[in-house]
């Protein structure tokens, strides 16, 4: 007798049309481990998951024409179904509380970290992102772009808007830097000058993120939490000093909220700091398609198979040699596929944090 494996659907709920209509359709803007924060029209609820979203049933296939199979046993997920971003129906059970009742199908990308207890698994911090803001500061501590470029990656990858976020640009930037940073306008990527202490660049970065999720990456004490509170003043972050003996942030931010952005709208999904990004296996095998430059070269090279490291006759290879394609960019790519990285990506290879399709419905949620 073989065995299928199925998620509960919203079939086998005892859910009315009548209940459903009853239900209200809301954003998760906060919360962990079974209870959520839900953004309604009729407001912001403090929701708990009810319990059979946590269970996975194991049917044993049966000849003949019964209609439904008997469950042969239920696996209850450690983990939450519900994330941070997540669309979702809820009953309102009085007093500002609620019940989640159906998470709708997921779109965008999703966030993904580890979670802190030993040997639980990864836990999905934010889901439904359409944007990715990518924060470095001008000075203190000193920009890595070679991180720059595994945020871009991770945004290319996952088809997401990347946005280039230099934040305390009245510490000065560099020569250096300002010549850098013209390879990235030259890609297209949209470039903010940002300063909280003079206000510089604010009011452009609030028109970038109008309506849509974002999400915030970048290293610790580069300033993201100070840009929400510049954006959304009172949301009171806690502010980390960079440590003058490291010249590295503090981690201050320990989970991820979305926040709303008033009249404009949109949602900031803030994360705790890191420094640089796992990537997967499935977008290490398309890297080359997640450069915006080389892809006017692709399919041009003499191998059908090229990597672009060491192949004779590489398209690519060629428009570094001529300047077309930024050797630092091209460094960045090689760097990638070899597994090495600066000092700054080397020190956080065990970084907490990994990037993941979030197109997903209920069969694939863990």
């Amino acid at each position: 007798m073989s065995k299928t494996r199925r998620s509960v659907p919203d079939s086998d709920a005892d859910t009315t049309d009548s209940d459903v209509s009853s239900l209200l359709e809301g954003l998760v803007v906060d919360g962990s481990r079974g209870i959520y924060r839900v953004e309604t029209a009729e407001g912001t609820l403090r929701c708990e998951i009810r319990g059979r979203l946590r269970k996975q049933l194991h049917y044993a296939n049966t000849s003949g024409t019964t209609f439904r199979n008997s469950v042969q046993r239920v696996k209850v997920h450690t983990h939450d179904p519900v994330a941070v971003g997540d669309r979702v129906r809820v009953l309102v059970t009085g007093r500002g509380t609620g019940m989640v009742e159906e998470v709708i199908a997921r779109a965008g990308g999703a966030f993904t970290r580890r979670d802190p207890e030993v040997g639980q698994g990864t836990l999905r911090s934010v889901v439904g992102l359409e944007q990715l803001v990518a924060v470095l500061a001008a000075r203190e501590p000193e920009p890595h772009l070679g991180l720059l470029d595994r945020f871009l990656v991770t945004a290319e990858s996952e088809d997401l808007r990347a946005v280039i976020c230099i934040n305390k640009v009245d510490l000065g930037l560099s020569p250096r830097l300002e010549e850098q940073l013209a390879v990235y306008r030259g890609l297209g990527y949209p470039l903010l000058l940002t300063s909280t202490a003079s206000g510089a660049g604010i009011d452009a970065l609030r028109e970038q993120l109008a309506g849509r999720i974002s999400a915030f990456l970048g290293p610790s004490g580069v300033g993201k939490s100070s840009l929400l509170n510049a954006l959304q003043p009172g949301l009171h972050e806690r502010i980390s000093a960079v440590s003058d003996a490291t010249g590295k942030g503090r981690h201050t931010t320990t989970g991820t909220r979305l926040f709303p952005l008033g009249a404009s709208g949109g949602y900031i999904a803030d994360t705790a700091g890191i420094r640089a990004l796992t990537l997967q296996p499935e977008t290490l095998r398309h890297l080359d398609t997640c450069f915006p430059e080389f892809r006017p070269y692709l399919g041009v090279c003499a191998l059908g198979d090229c990597s672009h490291l060491h192949e004779p006759r590489c398209a690519i290879r060629d428009a570094v040699s001529v300047g077309t394609i930024s050797p630092a960019r091209y460094a960045s790519y090689r760097r990638m596929l070899g597994g090495g990285g600066d000092s700054a990506e080397s020190a956080a290879r065990d970084v907490p944090y990994l990037w993941w399709s979030g197109i997903a419905d209920r069969t694939t949620r863990e």
